[in-house]
């Protein structure tokens, strides 16, 4: 009978995994901060806050759950806000819409939610 060679540790495949991942979000964050700077709406004034890379409303985590890494974070999918503004587009006090199919990758239209 032939020898049947043990599976990869689980430990060791999540590892590697999680190194991919980092790497990529490192790269696509470091993209972001150079077109968006501080804040994408800075435009409508008001920014508090340390900047923060944030996903679009239409690329959330929620919906790229599963995804590899290099389709999940991408410079199309997500963008540099304020704080404030994170907070807001989170609670939909403020709606971003995609100015063409490149999405954020192109003009990012804020609309404020009353």
């Amino acid at each position: 009978m032939p020898a049947v060679p043990k599976p990869e540790p689980r430990k060791r495949m999540k590892a590697r995994a999680k190194r991919t991942e980092a790497a990529i979000i490192r790269a696509v964050r470091a993209a972001c901060v150079a077109r968006d700077g501080y804040c994408r709406a800075s435009d409508l004034g008001g920014c508090y806050g340390p900047s923060e890379w944030a996903h679009a409303p239409w690329w959330t985590r929620a919906k790229t759950r599963g995804m590899k890494p290099e389709l999940r974070h991408t410079t199309a999918g997500s963008m540099m806000l304020c704080q404030k503004h994170h907070a807001d587009v989170d609670g939909h006090r403020l709606m971003a819409a995609p100015g063409d199919e490149r999405w954020c990758d192109s003009l990012v239209y804020f609309v404020v939610s009353l």
